[in-house]
């Protein structure tokens, strides 16, 4: 899967799954935009791409405010040309019960962040997919097919991501551009350390996971690249688990 001259965007790309999706992209030749609220971390991850030879340049910028994502997409397209390739990876996981003094405020950001901010990014990239018969892929979760407990608000998140997908498909499809998502199991990121540190609540994953593993950040990256690529020409509207078969069980 090759990816020469074109423009790849990819937010919450400063490190885990994002950092990965960056790097293969520009393995694989193509002009890689690298978005992030964490512009320090985001410059570290940038000038290890590029050291590795990598076309690649950071953006700060945050998907909950639908302007910065105006700025990000006028940006790029000035800087890289349009975008052929946007993959929607930046989110959040505020874990909670529901009768937690905190709940609405997480439950809010959450949305936020993981639900309203890939709609932020479509609707400010959709001009120049439809110019480049492009690409987008959102990365939701297992957790958007099979809920979770003291999460409401994740699981809500991935599960309305999954439906935006689809509902995404239908509309830009006869542009030719096809939308998707990548939903992981438990990978290994920051975000997961906690429960992958814990032997029992790890064991209690696993056990359910016919693979028997967690799921690296390079995983989900070549789930994307392949959505993304010509090889999937014709899958649109398609929520794709990259879960050692949880979902399954």
């Amino acid at each position: 899967m090759q990816f020469q001259n074109q423009t790849v965007v990819v937010t919450g790309a400063a490190q885990g799954i994002g950092l990965a999706i960056a790097s293969t992209f520009a393995r694989a030749g193509a002009r890689v935009a690298m978005a992030d609220v964490d512009g320090p971390q985001l410059a570290l991850a940038a000038r290890s791409l590029e050291r590795q030879g990598g076309q690649v340049r950071p953006y700060v910028a945050d998907v909950s405010d639908e302007q910065s994502m105006q700025e990000l997409a006028a940006a790029t397209a000035r800087e890289l040309g349009d975008c052929r390739v946007l993959v929607s990876n930046a989110g959040i996981l505020l874990r909670g019960s529901i009768d937690d003094a905190d709940a609405v405020l997480q439950w809010h950001r959450t949305l936020q962040v993981n639900l309203s901010g890939c709609f932020h990014l479509a609707r400010a990239y959709v001009p120049q997919l439809r110019r480049q018969t492009g690409n987008l892929v959102n990365i939701a979760s297992v957790h958007a097919l099979v809920a979770i407990r003291n999460s409401a608000a994740y699981t809500a998140s991935k599960g309305g991501l999954k439906q935006l997908t689809q509902a995404l498909a239908l509309e830009l499809g006869a542009d030719g551009v096809r939308v998707n998502a990548v939903a992981p199991g438990i990978t290994e990121t920051d975000m997961t350390e906690s429960t992958r540190r814990d032997p029992k609540a790890l064991a209690a994953f696993l056990a359910r996971v016919p693979l028997g593993r967690t799921v690296s950040p390079q995983d989900v990256a070549h789930a994307v690249a392949f959505l993304a690529s010509e090889q999937a020409s014709c899958i649109t509207g398609v929520t794709l688990a990259v879960d050692g078969g949880y979902c399954a069980s």
